[in-house]
């Protein structure tokens, strides 16, 4: 139930992030500043009347009541920041939200994520390079993140949804609610192959002021960020910008340099983001790539033994029964990386097939 009274907290128009801090660490728990009086809550130090008087007034349990109905119904999850489901990245950022809306199933933490963003107005240019990218990164079990938007956003989702990938779409809006109205589709099927994550309550409107606070989630939930396409002005820089000043790495696909939409991407390179020509680039970054000469010798194993690492996880591949890259680290308490490298290389050489949504099976 204390998911419930943070999810409360959170909903308490005008109380702010940092004022929520004060008061959990004056009565650790949210369901104990549910229950305080007013006579308590003017004891905490930063918290104005004006706040006090807000808090008494949420204290409707018919209305909370109502908000939980709404989250079973629709199959929405919420986790606060002390839920285990919390990605432990997004914990890392500042100002980070209390908690977040998800529709869908929110991916294991120890996946690797990359978050790929970029102009709403993209080039056939650009909206080719990142379907390509995010198509290669799900071949490889890593997990796009983006924003659902038009343009880059929407090739991003695609792209590995087509590849048989995970993905998160990070909403300024509610996760119950489209937009842009012509993704519904698309929509649906990032809920059904990943997720739809929101820090904004069911059935809010999207709106201006939300989509920066929605880009400071799209860029914690990933180790990298790739800005494929952008603008001068972008929005999306401020993507890139609240990526470096959270330490994370920012790649970028290098533009031509006489289009106005390649402005904003050619000016990070000038301030020192590396480039990004291929998935490769991305994947060398996470450490589970390969090179060429590793593909040719592998693939020439098809007649030979495999070695006792290469063998351990073929053996978790039985028949015809798809297995997930995730159960197998399970089962050999192993790390998803070492998994991802080794699945890979023996679906080059032929010995497994990907299944979308499904996992590995052996073939032939």
């Amino acid at each position: 139930m204390e998911e419930y009274y943070l999810m409360w907290l959170s909903r308490i128009e005008g109380i702010g992030i940092k004022r929520i801090h004060l008061l959990l660490d004056c009565f650790h728990s949210a369901q104990a500043v549910w229950n305080a009086p007013r006579a308590q809550l003017a004891g905490v130090k930063g918290i104005p009347e004006k706040t006090i008087d807000a808090i008494l007034r949420a204290k409707d349990e018919e209305k909370l009541n109502c908000w939980i109905e709404e989250l079973e119904e629709k199959e929405i999850q919420f986790y606060s920041f002390k839920h285990p489901k919390y990605p432990n990245l997004l914990k890392e950022i500042y100002n980070p939200p209390v908690g977040i809306y998800v529709k869908g199933t929110l991916p294991e933490d120890d996946i690797d994520k990359v978050s790929l963003v970029g102009a709403r107005r993209c080039s056939r240019y650009g909206a080719g390079v990142t379907y390509q990218i995010a198509k290669d990164l799900g071949k490889a079990n890593i997990i796009v993140v983006s924003g659902m938007a038009k343009g880059i956003d929407t090739m991003a989702h695609k792209g590995i949804l087509d590849s048989g990938g995970q993905t998160i779409a990070v909403l300024g809006c509610g996760v119950d609610i489209c937009y842009p109205a012509e993704n519904k589709d698309l929509m649906e099927r990032i809920a059904k192959n990943g997720c739809l994550i929101s820090e904004y309550p069911p059935g809010t409107e999207p709106a201006p002021h939300h989509f920066p606070n929605r880009n400071r989630i799209i860029s914690g939930l990933s180790k990298i960020v790739v800005v494929a396409e952008a603008g001068k002005k972008s929005g999306t820089l401020i993507t890139a910008d609240i990526a470096l000043e959270s330490g994370r790495e920012v790649f970028v696909v290098p533009g031509n340099i006489t289009s106005a939409l390649s402005e904003g991407t050619n000016n990070l390179i000038k301030q020192g983001c590396p480039i990004v020509t291929e998935s490769n680039d991305i994947l060398f970054e996470l450490g589970i790539t390969y090179n060429e000469y590793e593909k040719q010798l592998f693939s020439k194993k098809a007649a030979a033994n495999l070695t006792p690492e290469e063998k351990e996880i073929f053996d978790q591949i039985i028949d015809k029964e798809p297995v997930l890259a995730e159960t197998i680290c399970r089962k050999l308490h192993k790390n998803i990386q070492e998994v991802q490298y080794i699945l890979s290389l023996l679906e080059i050489a032929g010995f497994i097939r990907k299944i979308a949504q499904a996992g590995y099976i052996r073939e032939g």
